[in-house]
């Protein structure tokens, strides 16, 4: 759902909440990472994986989450969590006035492997977190805020901002579980997020996973994936994260996925989702996907 390897450039977050500005995928090293999702079509999103513990904040429209344990809908004023690590399905439905809008901050896996947050039971992968209070609401803005204003709020302090949002779902009986062991794809999807538009080879990739390339393919093909699928998959993720998180054309997310081309791109887009790039923006209303 959320390919993190879009570059952060300064924001005021009060236009970014307000959509009157444009938008990023806002992010922190070590600390997380946030972003105002805007869609104009009522869409799903298939497989999508979940590569941080995130929280989900509807504030227009219906998000439906499906995964192997059930399903969760929240309206708006209601937010979702997510394990990392999680495969899901993602259906967005817009709103009254057509549009589908929710803010979204995730956390580091070493951030979350730090805190001190007591865990009495384990929590469901996906959750649904609804009647939030003001201060709720407040914390996690907040939270928001922090990760926007890289250049104005010291790392610690928007740390802390994330840690304060975790103790409220605690608050509620809900805890991120500690993040377990990164198996091999998981490694190499991490790699392939930092910079998708390059043009990966298993060599390069068995060289900075410090394996060869037959054990490579071995394990990938032992974990149920393909290096190509992998790379493609990543490419996929992190562009329909532009499209979603932000206002760049589409043929800029072509070149941020890798693809000169934006008609082969729009062409693998749709075979990875079922829907065009543009379709994501309400560029092509009236389709039947």
């Amino acid at each position: 759902m959320h390919s993190m390897g879009a570059d952060v450039t300064r924001s005021a977050t009060s236009a970014v909440r307000l959509g009157s500005g444009p938008r990023t995928v806002l992010m922190r090293a070590d600390v997380g990472a946030a972003g105002h999702i805007v869609q104009r079509s009522d869409l799903t999103s298939r497989r999508i994986v979940v590569d941080q513990a995130t929280l989900i904040l509807v504030e227009e429209g219906r998000k439906r989450i499906r995964w192997s344990g059930g399903q969760c809908v929240a309206g708006a004023g209601e937010a979702l969590s997510l394990h990392a690590g999680e495969v899901v399905d993602i259906s967005n439905t817009p709103g009254p006035s057509g549009t589908y809008r929710a803010l979204w901050i995730c956390w580091c896996s070493e951030l979350l492997a730090a805190s001190s947050a007591p865990r009495r039971r384990p929590s469901p992968g996906v959750a649904l977190h609804a009647a939030l209070g003001e201060p709720f609401r407040a914390s996690f803005y907040r939270a928001f805020d922090g990760l926007s204003d890289a250049d104005g709020l010291p790392a610690s302090i928007a740390t802390h901002r994330l840690y304060e949002v975790l103790l409220w779902l605690g608050e509620r009986g809900f805890h991120f579980p500690l993040p377990a062991p990164a198996s091999l794809a998981q490694q190499v999807r991490r790699l392939l997020s930092a910079d998708p538009s390059a043009a990966w080879s298993m060599e390069r990739v068995a060289h900075e996973t410090a394996t060869s390339i037959p054990t490579l393919r071995r394990r990938l093909a032992a974990e149920g994936m393909a290096f190509r699928d992998l790379v493609q998959d990543v490419r996929m993720s992190h562009a329909l994260s532009l499209l979603q998180n932000t206002d760049v054309p589409v043929l800029h997310v072509a070149l941020a996925a890798g693809y000169a081309s934006a008609s082969r791109f729009s062409a693998r887009f749709r075979a990875r989702f079922g829907y065009l790039p543009t379709d994501i923006r309400g560029q092509n209303r009236g389709r039947t996907m």
